[in-house]
C-alpha cells in the first residue's frame, strides 16, 4: 500500500461517496494440518502444532464485508494445555497492550507460532475500493487472565493466546501496509462442536476501522501455532518430567481432525467452513 493511496481513501471518506451495497461473503478453510500426525492418547497426550488457513471473499469480487468474530475448532481429539505455561513462558495483559492500547511487547520465551494476515482496506461506503494491507502475525501463549471488556468492544474474553499483528512499509505491494494497526488480539480457548477451539473478536479500532470512514477486511490468513514445555510430575512417588503442549493430541477418529472455522460478519448471520487434518493412531 502506498501512503498516497491511503490518504486519497481517507479524504474520500471525509467528503463522502454514494453508498454501494455489499454482495455476500464466502468463506473457505484452505489449510488444515496437525503435526506430528501420529496421535497421542487420553492417558498420554502428545504436544502438536496446528497449521491452519482460511480465506474470505465476496460474490461480486468486491472487498468483503468486515468479519468481526471467529471460532476456530480443531476437533474432539485436540485439547489445550495452556495451564502448563507460566511465568516468562506467557504474555500478560499489560505486555500484550490491551489496557494501554500500545503494540504488544511479549517476551520471546512466550512465542508459540507465526503466520500472516492479508487485508483489503477501502471506503466503508464503497466496497469496490481496494488497497492491500499485509500484517505479520506472531502468536504468544497468554497468561489466561480476563481481558477487561472495555478493551475489547465490550466483549469479555480470556487472554489464552495473544495474536500480535504488525504492518510495515515494504517495496513489495503484496507485503506492504501503511495503516496503523500494530496491536494484539486476545484469543480464548473454548469448546466448539465438542472439541477445543480458539475464539476471538476483531476490535473496531485499530482493525475493523483503522481510520474514519475506512474499513479493513481480512481476506487471507495462514498460521502455525504450537509450543511444548516439560512439566515436573510425580508418578509412583518418582519425580519425572513430562512434555505438555499448548495443543495436545489425545487420539485420532476416522483418520482426521476436523478443523472448523465459524465466521461472524458485522452484518448477517454466521457461516461455517471446514477442512480435514489427517492423523493416524
Amino acid at each position: 500500500m502506498r501512503k498516497t493511496a491511503l490518504l486519497a481513501i481517507v479524504a474520500a471518506a471525509v467528503f463522502g461517496i454514494a453508498a454501494v451495497a455489499y454482495a455476500s461473503n464466502t468463506y473457505s478453510v484452505t489449510i488444515a494440518t496437525v503435526t506430528p500426525t501420529k496421535a497421542g492418547t487420553k492417558i498420554n497426550p502428545k504436544p502438536v502444532f496446528v497449521n491452519f488457513g482460511y480465506q474470505v471473499a465476496d460474490t461480486a469480487n468486491n472487498r468483503p464485508s468486515v468479519t468481526t468474530d471467529y471460532i476456530i475448532g480443531f476437533g474432539r481429539n485436540i485439547q489445550n494445555g495452556r495451564k502448563y505455561f507460566k511465568g516468562n513462558l506467557t504474555c500478560t495483559i499489560a505486555q500484550a497492550g490491551y489496557v494501554s492500547g500500545t503494540a504488544p511487547k511479549c517476551p520471546a520465551t512466550a512465542r508459540a507460532g507465526n503466520g500472516s494476515v492479508q487485508n483489503i482496506a477501502g471506503l466503508a461506503s464503497d466496497p469496490t475500493s481496494k488497497i492491500n494491507c499485509y500484517l505479520a502475525l506472531t502468536a504468544y501463549v497468554g497468561d489466561g487472565k480476563a481481558v477487561p471488556a472495555a478493551n475489547n468492544d465490550g466483549i469479555a474474553v480470556k487472554n489464552d493466546v495473544v495474536l500480535a499483528l504488525k504492518g510495515s512499509s515494504n517495496p513489495d505491494p503484496a507485503k506492504n501496509c501503511d495503516l496503523t494497526v500494530d496491536a494484539g488480539i486476545p484469543a480464548q480457548f473454548t469448546t466448539f462442536r465438542g472439541g477445543t477451539a480458539l475464539k476471538f473478536h476483531v476490535r473496531k479500532a485499530p482493525f475493523q476501522e483503522p481510520a474514519p470512514g475506512v474499513e479493513n477486511s481480512v481476506v487471507n490468513v495462514t498460521s502455525k501455532v504450537g509450543k511444548a514445555v516439560r512439566v515436573r510430575t510425580v508418578i509412583n512417588r518418582r519425580v519425572v518430567f513430562v512434555s505438555h503442549g499448548l495443543f495436545e493430541s489425545t487420539g485420532c477418529t476416522g483418520g482426521n481432525h476436523a478443523v472448523t472455522v465459524q465466521f461472524t460478519p458485522r452484518t448477517g448471520s454466521s457461516q461455517v467452513a471446514n477442512k480435514s487434518a489427517p492423523c493416524r493412531k
